[in-house]
């Protein structure tokens, strides 16, 4: 078979299966081009989250400013566990509807999707951790979802580095989304805990830590701190989409 025979077939292959097996948009269902992610209307209205911006927590700044420190005030009050946050998308209605499809109606096939923006985002992250991690569970919720959404996310960005039972989660806390600020902060204390069999291992380690969306903060800063608290040496987490309170 000559290379331009090949290439042809390619062609009409990627054209039988644009008409059979046609792509979605991740937010809204509607058909788009293969290997594209949103539609033209869903990626039009996404926020990303750019420069200015805090260097730990990622909060976007409406303006630089020359000679500061690129700290929030809540960072620099207090610095969170973790040394660093990526994002990608400021929360809103359209990634809200491709993460609660992902979560709440077995739609997981859109974890790879969401893996791939990850990728675009933080190639370096992923490249230069030694361990990825999720957020964790607890097993009655699990029984309940039938999987983690985070662990399936950090699944498919290294199978050989993710580690799924770094962290248990062995408190059944309230789900965050129905408490106040200050109720979340306290119903996750002693809510985590490193897999004994890891503890030894972690010394002088960076962890890339999974999470869909962060809200308060509350959830990666418990897991954060259980994390330092064996000597890991860095925490990096690694979100689709963080919610920025005015």
């Amino acid at each position: 078979m000559t290379p331009q025979l090949k290439t042809r077939l390619s062609c009409y292959l990627k054209l039988i299966l644009e008409v059979f097996f046609p792509s979605h948009c991740i937010s809204c269902q509607n058909i788009i081009r293969r290997n594209s992610l949103f539609c033209h209307d869903c990626f039009i209205k996404l926020q990303f989250i750019t420069e200015p911006k805090c260097k730990i927590c990622s909060y976007p700044f409406e303006i630089e400013i020359p000679d500061m420190s690129s700290l929030c005030g809540k960072c620099l009050i207090k610095k969170p566990s973790f040394d660093k946050l990526v994002t990608i998308f400021s929360y809103n209605h359209i990634i809200r509807k491709a993460i609660t499809s992902l979560k709440y109606h077995d739609q997981t096939f859109l974890s790879k999707k969401l893996a791939i923006l990850l990728k675009e985002k933080a190639k370096n992250e992923i490249d230069n951790c030694d361990i990825i991690a999720a957020i964790p569970l607890h097993l009655n919720r699990l029984r309940k979802r039938k999987f983690n959404q985070a662990s399936i996310i950090a699944k498919n960005l290294s199978k050989n580095k993710f580690i799924p039972d770094l962290i248990w989660r062995v408190k059944d806390t309230t789900p965050q989304v129905s408490l106040r600020k200050k109720q979340r902060k306290s119903n996750l204390k002693r809510a985590f805990l490193v897999n004994k069999k890891y503890r030894t291992f972690l010394k002088n380690k960076k962890i890339l830590l999974i999470d869909d969306v962060i809200t308060t903060g509350a959830t990666i800063e418990n897991c954060a701190r259980e994390l330092k608290r064996r000597d890991v040496k860095e925490v990096v987490v690694l979100t689709i989409a963080k919610t920025i309170f005015d």
